[in-house]
């Protein structure tokens, strides 16, 4: 999970920017890597991979659920 309440106004500033409609292009990039990472995790027989993938996935789902937020935490600054 991103912390933003801790982050410095630039940084959550930034993270929201991705809201923007022109940077639309990485939502949906980071989007469908969460969505490959979980298709491969689907098919993972590896205890080890099994354990990155998930990683990996909840790394770009915190990533996402920051974007989310960064709006609401600039909002009550």
């Amino acid at each position: 999970m991103i912390n933003l309440n801790t982050a410095e106004q630039s940084v959550v500033r930034a993270i929201a920017s991705l809201r923007e409609p022109h940077n639309q292009k990485y939502l949906e990039f980071i989007q469908s890597q969460v969505d490959e990472t979980k298709a491969k995790l689907v098919k993972a027989d590896d205890m080890v991979l099994i354990h990155r993938l998930q990683g990996r996935a909840e790394a770009f789902e915190d990533l996402l659920k920051a974007v989310e937020d960064a709006v609401r935490v600039l909002n009550r600054a």
